[in-house]
């Protein structure tokens, strides 16, 4: 999902919060079982996080910021790092911004995101995945300024933070659905960003985000296969658009993913958007269905709801902005109640 306008502010205001706070908060207090549901695991061997998204009624304050992070941290280990821009700019980005430093704050492991495309709304085509060059450079996959400038991005971003994991995109699978005479140019360029990231950063663990929705709408299993050169496969999941229900789910939606891929695998997006008691219905039957997978880590969509800006209104459903385990005012969500209860199952 992109990032929103307002998220370039937060991640200003944080690194601020973060000097004055220091250390990392402690767990939530809860009973052994907060929720109404079974869930169907009683030891987790992955990670789970949101992205901090602060409750917005009446507005956004900067103790909501706050709060966002702090709750983050005390529900999950990970968290998404988006930037604007996404692609070559990131690295200049957040050294201004110092979000990594501020969520480490908190406790979370940062999942950096070095984006190969973006959406543009184009004049004869509409709203199109298109390589994300900056101003200058000719966005092409085989242009050697281009990979160039890409290469040392991944690479400053290693160098300087060393991330625990490091994506190279970000629903992938979406560009080359419309552009797939470039994949041949990406997976040399993949190899070369991954090579130069470990060079500087042998422990950060590299990947590539698919939309998992898309992987089945259009039959793109087979990408799965040219990307063996991955420490773990990204993947955002709405089943929601697929079925009525979680209960109308198929009992191999996640299962088939070992016919293709045998490593680990992270869930980088997932939600259900229509429907709070559909919502915690869905988090079990995912950890039901998805038990067979080698799962590094499970990310909730948002924290609170929020409204699109800008294309996201034009690419996102307005459905998307309820993927939240809180409503826009702080108040919880049946499902929060549930995560409560995946938090606190021990981890392996």
């Amino acid at each position: 999902m992109v990032l929103m306008k307002w998220m370039r502010y937060i991640w200003i205001g944080i690194i601020l919060l973060g000097i004055l706070i220091g250390g990392c908060v402690e767990h939530i207090e809860t009973a052994e079982r907060t929720s109404k549901y079974s869930l169907p695991i009683t030891v987790r061997d992955f990670y789970i996080g949101m992205v901090p998204t602060p409750k917005s009624v009446p507005e956004t304050a900067f103790e909501d910021i706050a709060d966002a992070y702090e709750e983050a941290g005390k529900l999950g280990e990970v968290t998404m790092v988006w930037g604007v821009p996404g692609g070559i700019g990131l690295y200049e980005k957040l050294n201004e911004n110092r979000v990594v430093t501020a969520v480490r704050v908190y406790g979370l492991k940062p999942v950096l995101t070095l984006n190969f495309h973006t959406m543009k709304q184009m004049q004869d085509k509409g709203i199109t995945p298109v390589i994300d060059a900056p101003e200058g450079v000719v966005a092409e996959a085989s242009n050697p300024e281009f990979r160039r400038l890409w290469v040392n991005e991944a690479r400053n971003i290693a160098r300087e933070f060393q991330p625990d994991y490091f994506s190279l995109g970000n629903e992938i699978n979406d560009y080359f659905f419309f552009h797939p005479d470039d994949l041949e140019d990406y997976l040399s360029l993949f190899d070369e960003a991954y090579s130069a990231i470990k060079q500087v950063s042998p422990d950060t663990q590299v990947m590539v985000v698919f939309s998992y929705n898309h992987l089945i709408d259009n039959d793109q299993w087979e990408l799965l296969g040219r990307f063996g050169n991955i420490d773990i496969l990204g993947l955002t999941t709405y089943p929601w658009q697929h079925f009525g229900t979680p209960e109308e789910i198929n009992p191999d939606y996640y299962s088939r993913l070992n016919q293709y891929f045998t490593k680990p695998v992270a869930f980088t997006e997932i939600g259900w958007a229509e429907g709070e008691t559909e919502q915690a219905e869905f988090l079990v039957k995912f950890l039901e269905l998805s038990g067979d997978i080698n799962i590094e880590m499970v990310n909730w969509l948002f924290l609170h709801e929020i409204e699109f800006s800008g294309i996201g209104e034009s690419v996102f459903s307005p459905e998307s902005t309820k993927i939240a385990l809180k409503r826009a005012d702080g108040t919880r969500k049946e499902i929060y109640d549930v995560w409560l209860d995946l938090r606190e199952i021990q981890i392996k």
